[in-house]
């Protein structure tokens, strides 16, 4: 995650795991940063209620897309110089759409 997802929670940055690529879990990384925001609303959508037996809360995935999709806050070219795989992914994005190999 990069500063701007920090601010996006409600976290500091330094919370923020520097090395995506090591994470057992992306996803309860992201749900245990998202208990610790300073921001209600984050916490009530990201976190799953006690006992629901879910991974993550209710509006977990609408928090994400609107983090990926609004304009400025998700830089994937800062994103991949911290995440090998993403940067693959890109890569061979840009190759499908170029026609190249």
């Amino acid at each position: 995650m990069s500063s701007q997802g920090a601010i996006l929670i409600g976290i500091g940055t330094v919370k923020v795991p520097r090395d995506p690529e090591t994470l057992d879990d992306p996803k309860r990384t992201m749900v245990d940063l998202a208990r610790q925001s300073r921001r209600r609303d984050i916490r009530e959508d990201m976190v799953p209620r006690l006992g629901s037996g879910r991974s993550v809360g209710p509006a977990y995935t609408s928090r994400m897309i609107e983090f990926a999709t609004d304009s400025g806050r998700w830089r994937p070219e800062v994103a991949a110089e911290n995440s090998r795989s993403l940067g693959r992914c890109r890569n061979a994005l840009k190759r499908l759409i170029h026609g190249g190999s």
